[in-house]
C-alpha cells in the first residue's frame, strides 16, 4: 500500500521544524531528476514531499517483509 498524500502532508507539517537535508546516492538523485515532472523540477517542496512518500513506501515494504 502506498503512502497517501494526506499522510505525507501530515508528516511534512509535523517535521517542518526538525527537518534536515539528506544526501542521496548520485544514481538515485539522477533517477529522481530523470523521472521528475516539470513541476517537481521547479518546486523543491513538491520534490521533497515526493521523496518523503518514496521513503515511507520503502519503509512500509521493508516492515512487511519482516
Amino acid at each position: 500500500m502506498m503512502a497517501n498524500k494526506d499522510e505525507v502532508d501530515r508528516i511534512w507539517k509535523l517535521s517542518e521544524k526538525t527537518r534536515m537535508n539528506i544526501s542521496l546516492p548520485k544514481d538515485l538523485a539522477n533517477w529522481l531528476d530523470e523521472n521528475a515532472s516539470d513541476i517537481w523540477k521547479l518546486d523543491k517542496g513538491a520534490r521533497s514531499k515526493e521523496v518523503t512518500r518514496l521513503l515511507l513506501d520503502a519503509k512500509r515494504r521493508s516492515e512487511e517483509e519482516l
